[in-house]
């Protein structure tokens, strides 16, 4: 798993599960998957207060192209 994968799985669960427990719980799941060195996102996920809205945030900010 790379940290886009791991980004990618995040998206998806705030969009199918919409909660803050399933995005947590994903963001430890993959954290477990990824090099230490890639780890910080998930974290920063897993501690947030509203990990939904962070996500939600980073959804935003995605360069595409």
């Amino acid at each position: 798993m790379n940290l886009t994968d791991a980004t990618i799985a995040l998206l998806l669960t705030a969009q199918i599960h919409g909660t803050n427990a399933a995005v947590q719980a994903t963001a430890k799941r993959c954290s477990q998957r990824l090099a230490r060195s890639k780890r910080d996102l998930m974290f920063t996920v897993m501690n947030s207060r509203e990990p939904l809205k962070l996500v939600d945030h980073i959804a935003q900010n995605l360069d595409l192209e």
